[in-house]
């Protein structure tokens, strides 16, 4: 069943057009994470489809209800589309009580004071704050200021949560913690929920789905696996993953596969490119696909070792590469000689 349906959408703020034409569907119970660089349109269409941006063209439904519509003329207030939303910097009331964050939006819609005492408590328990109620936001650490925001959103028991940014605030030892727990609490809910973020490691640990966007409009969706393993452009080959970029010439094509060579160098990938033979290319291949080997061989190179730099869980090698160099991983530090790197032709995009 579709929670949430975004067709066409059109938003322009003064002279710019933001978004140029979105349409994305996410279904009931899914996590989808919107994804992209700084003006890509991704804080933007989250905003448009909380009635907090008033989109030009397209429409918004959110389960059967149609919540905008430019040509009919159709935008609901936000306070009555069915959605939390929390936002990237809490926005908690500082002279507040976290229970009284919490509550605040429950008074305004005039709920009665005994269904506000339980359902505060309630979700105030089933987020681990249940001792907190009495604190201000300064008196909580970052962790928990962010679940005050959540239980400020999920009080109104909405059908899907919008949230944006909703881990930058935090240290990054506890951003892993908490992106994992995040998803568990939506899944737990049984909510949906859309979530911008810029960061590509957590979009992957919270999503079911994917939706990269570039310039106002989607450049690529699908599963984090989809995304990271199948990319279909340069651009979200490049922006996914800690990548090498190979610039050379397409010196053969064959059953969609190329040949790319550069100055020095040959390699054989997966074609992504409708160039030929004499045109300007890119290959583009992850740091964890390469690997150091014996002797040469079809896609190997032989490349001099600038550096070596260990990360904790695996070194960092730098080679030079003609004008300039490639990168890979491995399992233990390498002294300064000249090895054969080898790079699987099923892990290069050509395109």
């Amino acid at each position: 069943m579709t929670e949430l349906s975004v067709q066409n959408l059109k938003v322009i703020l003064g002279n710019n057009q933001i978004l140029k034409g979105v349409t994305l569907e996410t279904k009931q119970g899914e996590i989808v994470a919107l994804l992209g660089p700084s003006g890509s349109g991704k804080t933007t269409l989250l905003r448009a489809i909380a009635g907090l941006e008033v989109p030009h063209q397209g429409s918004v439904r959110i389960g059967e209800q149609l919540v905008f519509d430019g040509d009919g003329g159709v935008d609901v207030p936000v306070e009555q589309r069915s959605l939390g939303f929390v936002f990237q910097s809490y926005a908690l009331w500082p002279h507040r009580t976290v229970f009284e964050n919490v509550a605040y939006g429950l008074k305004l819609r005039k709920v009665p004071k005994g269904e506000i005492e339980l359902r505060v408590r309630e979700v105030l328990a089933n987020l681990g704050l249940a001792d907190l109620g009495d604190r201000h936001p300064h008196q909580l650490s970052g962790g928990q200021q962010q679940r005050v925001a959540l239980a400020r959103s999920l009080v109104y028991r909405p059908r899907m949560i919008l949230l944006d940014e909703p881990l930058s605030n935090l240290d990054a030892k506890l951003r892993e913690d908490a992106r994992i727990w995040l998803r568990q609490l939506i899944r737990d809910l049984n909510l949906s929920a859309v979530c911008v973020t810029h960061d590509q490691a957590e979009a992957m640990a919270l999503a079911d789905r994917i939706v990269l966007l570039k310039d106002g409009v989607i450049e690529q969706s699908g599963t984090p696996r989809e995304m990271y393993g199948d990319p279909q452009t340069l651009f979200v080959a490049e922006f996914m993953g800690s990548n090498n970029r190979m610039v050379g010439k397409v010196s053969e094509q064959r059953n969609g596969t190329a040949r790319i060579m550069g100055d020095g160098w040959s390699v054989k990938g997966r074609q992504r490119t409708t160039r030929g033979p004499g045109d300007e290319a890119v290959a583009v291949i992850r740091l964890e696909c390469l690997r150091i080997v014996d002797g040469a061989g079809d896609n190997s190179i032989r490349l001099p070792l600038l550096n070596s730099v260990y990360l904790g869980t695996t070194w960092e090698y730098l080679f030079k590469m003609g004008d300039g160099h490639l990168r890979a991983y491995g399992d233990s530090d390498l002294s300064a000689a000249e090895y054969w790197v080898h790079l699987p032709e099923e892990h290069v995009w050509i395109f």
